[in-house]
């Protein structure tokens, strides 16, 4: 998801509304393309494989449908119980673990409507043609490691596990059959309707994955929270829509057939291949733009956004930021292998719908008269979904646990395609001659990784509250990802991402794959900087400890014995000073968080001249440097060519008065959080 809107700007007052008038049927052509671009072998070992025949009710937002699920234990153990997700009961009642933790609230800019609950109930279940709704429980909460008992909700029924009548076997393969209902929420939080319009996502009953070594297999198959987001398996979707033929439908893969219906209704057949979730839009609204975004290899990608009129001036903006996203994400990582990609823009009334990711189709946001072109929140907010389909479509991480592997990752990938695209002096902003690099924005806009209470690699459930979660989950893991790619240099470590992609695509990768990847690929033992950044608070702490500079001369005192004994004097070694013209300069650097990387020193000096320093040694709390110049100290900057990104710049500047006395510290201060400033947004 992204967290990015509600870090930018408080997004009001989008595109004005109007009466749309009466919606007309609408022409749709099946897509004469296939699942996966050119066709070609699996991508995944589709495990989980559905068949769903769903009929929407405009008018009530609830669906009807029945679900075949084809499973393949691909486990050395067997399998007695099976556990199912039911996320839509998140939003049943105040009771769940969800509405619990976030008082229905998402992003801190939609709230749950009163009377606008949703909820899924599975009226049958079947295995083998016997009817198993006996063997059907509802599951909630037990009194675990998962959730610190204050955070219990013991009513909460997002999952549920069905007890097998024989056991399924290594390789084996069993098929399950619903009938269900889905009530869609009042939408705050992903999924639900507002109006006419329905986002329809997490919405049937959704197998859990099985993890583990071999042999000692679990499942993966939490409850659902409020910081938590998705982890399933790959498979083969075959989904059949009902809706009224004056709807306009997104969904995820390819339309492969459409029939007319009776009672005004048509139905929709869709089709897709090695993804792990499908959802789907109607509203009889909305537009739709398309053109093509052209990969490396000279195929295409058929980009479509969704949009109603009144936001016309958007879509194409997010039209051309998802080509953009399509084609250098491809380069950058492997290609997308889907022939298309659906940008849904909700209706400014359903924002809680906004900026979510899911294989093929994501939904968008920041329509503001606030962003006007140049600044580009409604760009980055769609190359921030787009980039999703790599780094949960493809690579497709357990959210659960390692948010920041799918959420993070993907937001330093971000920032690349941003200055790609837009310029990296203005990837940001360039309006009114007012201009800002996107990661410099993002960074002088968050809070110092050191005052976070809870490190970057803490399961999603455990961040003890949603500021924490988004800024160590987001823009801590996307600075430590910057860091170490200035740190290693940026050629090495793109084609060390680039391995990660390729090697992992389709396989649920760890945060381990990842650091061993990076660590094998860039030729050294990283764990100096992965421990203490990624499982330790405290961060980074670089400062400018002090520093002095002073006339140099030669040693004063008393030398030699008896009649060799020599007086150097004062007087005498001012005239020598005076005939060396040479200052002698001491600055002491210190960094006292449990971090330590690698840092440039820059000392500039009265005559204009400048030196450079490196401090490289990670173990030790601090550095002192000796020099010698022809001329005064005046000025000393930490990473002066901005590298590191994991703490805050305004301890890395310093001017000196004189002697470098402490009366001018407070001014170096102000006029080191003044030039960060200029340095991010400048005329």
């Amino acid at each position: 998801m992204a967290a990015v809107a509600a870090i930018f700007i408080v997004v009001a007052g989008a595109a004005c509304s109007r009466d749309h008038g009466v919606p007309g049927v609408k022409t749709v052509k099946p897509d004469s393309v296939p699942a996966l671009r050119g066709g070609g072998p699996a991508r995944s070992p589709r495990l989980a494989n559905y068949k769903i025949d769903a009929r929407l009710d405009p008018s009530k937002h609830t669906i009807t449908a029945t679900e075949t699920l084809t499973w393949t234990n691909n486990g050395a153990s067997e399998v007695t119980t099976l556990p199912f997700h039911l996320y839509l009961n998140a939003f049943k009642n105040e009771a769940s673990l969800f509405m619990k933790q976030s008082h229905g609230e998402l992003r801190g800019a939609t709230k749950a409507a009163d009377g606008g609950w949703g909820w899924i109930s599975v009226e049958s279940v079947q295995v083998g043609g016997v009817e198993l709704l006996s063997k059907w429980k509802i599951t909630p909460p037990a009194d675990d490691k998962l959730f610190p008992p204050e955070r219990l909700a013991p009513k909460d029924e997002t999952v549920a596990e069905l007890a097998l009548p024989t056991p399924v076997g290594h390789n084996e393969t069993v098929e399950v059959t619903f009938k269900f209902t889905a009530q869609l929420p009042e939408v705050f939080a992903r999924s639900g309707y507002k109006g006419d319009f329905n986002m329809v996502a997490q919405w049937f009953p959704k197998i859990g994955v099985r993890s583990g070594p071999p042999g000692a297999e679990h499942w993966d198959c939490q409850w659902y929270a409020a910081h938590t987001e998705f982890f399933a398996d790959f498979g083969v979707y075959d989904v059949t829509l009902t809706v009224p033929n004056n709807y306009r439908v997104a969904a995820t893969g390819v339309l492969v057939a459409k029939n007319d219906s009776a009672g005004n209704t048509h139905t929709l057949q869709y089709h897709a291949e090695d993804v792990h979730d499908f959802v789907w839009m109607a509203d009889p609204w909305m537009n739709v733009m398309s053109d093509k975004a052209k990969l490396e290899d000279g195929t295409t990608v058929e980009v479509r956004v969704y949009y109603r009129g009144e936001q016309k001036d958007f879509a194409v903006r997010h039209l051309q930021a998802g080509i953009a996203a399509i084609e250098r994400f491809s380069a950058a990582y492997v290609p997308y292998p889907w022939p298309i990609m659906s940008i849904v823009d909700p209706p400014v009334d359903a924002g809680g719908a906004s900026g979510m990711e899911y294989p093929t189709l994501i939904t968008t946001a920041g329509d503001s008269v606030f962003a006007r072109p140049g600044v580009r929140l409604p760009e980055y907010v769609t190359i921030h979904e787009v980039g999703h389909n790599w780094f949960q479509g493809i690579l497709a991480s357990n959210e659960f646990e390692e948010a920041w592997l799918d959420e993070g990752v993907n937001e330093w990938a971000d920032t690349k395609v941003m200055d790609e695209t837009y310029g990296a002096a203005t990837s940001g902003i360039d309006w009114m001659g007012w201009q800002a690099q996107i990661f410099q924005l993002r960074r002088a806009l968050s809070t110092d990784p050191s005052a976070l209470p809870s490190p970057i690699a803490t399961a999603a459930y455990a961040f003890v509250d949603s500021a924490n979660y988004g800024e160590a989950t987001y823009v801590s893991t996307m600075r430590a990802l910057h860091t170490l790619e200035q740190t290693v240099g940026p050629t090495k470590f793109a084609a060390a991402m680039k391995t990660y992609a390729k090697t992992f695509a389709f396989k649920h990768p760890t945060g381990r794959d990842l650091f061993d990847t990076l660590a094998k690929e860039l030729d050294q033992d990283l764990s100096w900087f992965f421990s203490p950044v990624f499982h330790q608070v405290g961060g980074l702490k670089l400062a400018i400890r002090s520093t002095s500079c002073r006339p140099g001369h030669p040693d004063r005192g008393v030398y030699g014995d008896g009649s060799n004994r020599k007086f150097v004097s004062d007087g005498e070694s001012k005239d020598k000073e005076k005939e060396a013209g040479s200052y002698d300069c001491e600055v002491v650097v210190q960094s006292t968080g449990v971090v330590h990387v690698p840092v440039d020193v820059e000392f500039r000096f009265a005559d204009g001249s400048a030196q450079t320093g490196t401090w490289v040694d990670h173990g030790d709390s601090w550095k002192r440097f000796s020099l010698q110049a022809s001329s005064r100290l005046v000025e000393v900057r930490l990473d002066p060519e901005n590298k590191i990104g994991i703490d805050s710049p305004v301890t890395h500047h310093e001017r000196l008065d004189g002697d470098g006395a402490a009366s001018m510290r407070a001014a170096a201060w102000l006029a080191s959080v003044t030039q960060t400033l200029m340095g991010v947004v400048g005329p």
